[in-house]
C-alpha cells in the first residue's frame, strides 16, 4: 500500500489531490501539510512523499535534504514544476525519485507515482539527456562532491583577478594562455594561480577547476525559475 503524504502550500490543493488519490485503491492518504513542521510531524505515517516546489515556510530543496536523513526515508515526487532540465536534475541530485510537470494530468501524477515507487523513473528525453550529460560531468571528477562542496565557500575568498583566472583555467587554457587573454605577464598568472590554491586549500588546477565548475553550475541551476 502506497501511504501517501500531500505537502503543499493550499489547503484546497491537497484537498482535491486528497479526493483524486483515494479513488485509486493501491492509495492511502496518511496526511497533507502546508508548512515543513506539519510535514516532519507526519513523516512516520507515509512511505511516499507528494511535494510541492514550495511550503508556506520552506523550499523543495531544503526539504528534501531534510527527508533524506529520515530513516527509512519516504520516497519523494515533486510536483508544479516546470521542464527545465537543470533544475529538475537539481531535485533528483537532492533526493526526489521523480517529478509532475505543472501541465500533466491526473492520470499522468499516478502513472509517475507508481513508477517512482516501485523504484522506475518517468522523464522526458530533455530530462534523461540532461541527467546523463551530468552523470557524464561526474564521472570525469576524481574527488568526491562533499569534498568539491565544502571548498566552495572558500570562492568567496578570491579577488576579482583570481576569479577571472581560474575562470580561464577552467576552460583548459594554460597559464601563457591566460596571460595572453588578460594582457599581463605570464609571471603573474603564475602568482594568481599560485595564490588560488593556497586561498582553497587544494594540490592543484584540475582541483581548483573542479570547485569552480560545479559551483558555476549549481549558480546558474538555483537562478531557473521552478513552479510559482
Amino acid at each position: 500500500m502506497i501511504r501517501i503524504l500531500l505537502a503543499h502550500p493550499s489547503r484546497l490543493v491537497c484537498d482535491s489531490l486528497r479526493t483524486m488519490l483515494e479513488e485509486d485503491e493501491d492509495i492511502l492518504v496518511a496526511g497533507s501539510a502546508t508548512k515543513a513542521e506539519e510535514l516532519h510531524f507526519l513523516l512516520p505515517h507515509g512511505n511516499f512523499i507528494l511535494l510541492g516546489t514550495e511550503l508556506k515556510d520552506a523550499n523543495a530543496f531544503d526539504l528534501l535534504e531534510q527527508i533524506r536523513e529520515q530513516q527509512p526515508a519516504p520516497k519523494v515526487l515533486v510536483m508544479g514544476v516546470r521542464e527545465r532540465p537543470q533544475t529538475i536534475v537539481r531535485y533528483i541530485e537532492a533526493g526526489a525519485a521523480g517529478y509532475v510537470l505543472q501541465n500533466e494530468t491526473a492520470e499522468a501524477l499516478i502513472k509517475k507515482l507508481k513508477a517512482a515507487y516501485a523504484d522506475k523513473a518517468i522523464v522526458s528525453p530533455k530530462v534523461a539527456a540532461a541527467l546523463m550529460e551530468r552523470l557524464t560531468q561526474l564521472a570525469k571528477l576524481d574527488m568526491p562532491i562533499s569534498y568539491i562542496k565544502s571548498k566552495e565557500t572558500r570562492l568567496d575568498e578570491l579577488t576579482a583577478r583570481e576569479n577571472e583566472v581560474i575562470d580561464l583555467i577552467a576552460e583548459g587554457n594554460s597559464n601563457q594562455e591566460i596571460a595572453n587573454e588578460l594582457v599581463i605577464q605570464c609571471g603573474t598568472v603564475k602568482n594568481h594561480v599560485h595564490n588560488i590554491l593556497k586561498k582553497l586549500d587544494v594540490n592543484n588546477r584540475h582541483e581548483a577547476a573542479s570547485i569552480f565548475q560545479i559551483h558555476q553550475q549549481s549558480a546558474q541551476a538555483a537562478q531557473m525559475p521552478t513552479a510559482v
